[in-house]
């Protein structure tokens, strides 16, 4: 990483941001990367349908549904609050109170036993865009790639790392599963901190006079944009497929390939590290060669992962197909974001991250509700694995969707 980064700082002219600074944004990842791994992918699925439910037969489609009642949420709302903290000013209190409303949600999870309420307000903050609206700040056109990566790589190293916890705290016996909730938020909460006490924020308010009203500035944003709009397509698309193979791969390997909680938590491992590799391997090719050829190469990658699952019956193979599934991850998720800062102007970062986080959770939403309805046909011998099959190349079949 250099020195110092030059950014365009608009009317205040170029700013220098240090290494140090932009290490600190990437703290972020770091903290956020243990609420997705493992409260919404490792733990918290597994946790919900077996403690929560009692091993309902619908129990997964509820978790589903509470999932997807999250994203909407989140997906209405942030455009809207990256809109405001543009025009306020205020990417960096918003950030700071976000944080602290998930880390208390997570927290609760565990002590209250009531997870479904709780899961979707967690859900809705940790799904907040604000800390990749700063990115266009903090490198300017040509290092995009690489200072995403690193982010997303080290990222990745923060979800290893609650691995670690949370597997210790499983070894424990009688209610681990619990205590991982609240051990999860004290993680995040002080991985959190670099980003809270050293990120700037560097934007000026803007005068309510030149603000337009609403969902109207949102849709002018888009429409004046088109190369904008394309690329909010194709990766809502590609996105599609990763999230609903992500979300529920932990119970698909719990049913199909017999793998216990300690078991699941073991093949996140291999993928969080195979997803460090694959982002920090492909920062610098897209900073050479532009999005478009990484993009398409994840989402080739993606194909081979979906027959792979479909293949797999076995624990080896299941995690050979983790590994790639891995590569596939970071490669496409680290240079989705750098792509969206390359077209983002200065003063609308909140905006257009928020519209980044609209197309891929809406996308989203329609691969979890159909995960939640074949997980139930599972039960009973009624779908098979034949079914299961079909539905994990279904989910990896529609990336290649983000190619045209």
């Amino acid at each position: 990483m250099n020195g110092n980064v030059k950014v365009d700082g608009g009317e205040k002219g170029k700013l220098r941001v240090g290494k140090g600074e932009i290490f600190a944004w990437c703290w972020y990842d770091f903290a956020n990367s243990a609420f997705v791994t493992v409260v919404v992918t490792v733990v918290g699925g597994v946790f919900f349908t077996r403690s929560v439910c009692g091993g309902a037969p619908w129990a997964e489609f509820v978790w589903g549904a509470a999932l997807s009642t999250s994203a909407a949420l989140a997906m209405l709302a942030g455009p809207v609050l990256g809109r405001w903290a543009d025009r306020k000013a205020s990417k960096k209190p918003l950030l700071v109170w976000l944080t602290l409303a998930c880390v208390g949600a997570t927290a609760w999870i565990g002590l209250s036993g009531r997870g479904v309420a709780v899961v979707i307000g967690c859900v809705v903050v940790a799904n907040a865009n604000l800390v990749a609206a700063f990115l266009p700040e903090l490198a300017p056109p040509g290092q995009r790639g690489r200072i995403s990566a690193y982010g997303w790589a080290f990222g990745y190293l923060g979800g290893l790392a609650s691995l670690a916890l949370a597997l210790w705290i499983l070894s424990q016996g009688g209610d681990a599963a619990k205590k991982v909730f609240p051990a999860t938020a004290g993680f995040m909460m002080l991985a959190a901190l670099p980003t809270i006490l050293f990120l700037r924020e560097r934007a000026q308010p803007i005068p309510e006079s030149e603000i337009e009203p609403g969902w109207r500035d949102l849709w002018a944003t888009v429409r004046n944009r088109p190369e904008l709009l394309r690329l909010l397509l194709g990766l809502g698309a590609s996105l599609t497929g990763l999230s609903a193979v992500v979300g529920f791969s932990s119970i698909y390997a719990t049913k199909e390939i017999g793998f216990s909680l300690e078991d699941t938590v073991k093949l996140f491992v291999v993928l969080q590290v195979a997803a460090a590799v694959g982002a920090l391997v492909t920062g610098p090719w897209q900073d050479q060669t532009g999005a478009k050829p990484v993009l398409l190469s994840a989402l080739g990658l993606w194909i081979v992962v979906s027959l792979g699952a479909w293949l797999s019956h076995s624990t080896g193979s299941f995690y050979a197909v983790a590994a790639m599934a891995g590569l596939g991850m970071g490669w496409l998720q680290s240079a989705g974001r750098a792509a969206v800062a390359e077209i983002t102007p200065l003063g609308q970062q909140g905006e257009v991250f928020g519209l980044w986080g609209f197309a891929g959770k809406l996308a989203g939403i329609v691969n979890r509700r159909a995960a939640g309805v074949w997980s139930v046909g599972l039960r009973g011998g009624v779908a098979g694995g034949g079914d299961s099959q079909r539905g994990v190349v279904h989910f990896g079949g529609v990336d290649s969707l983000g190619s045209r």
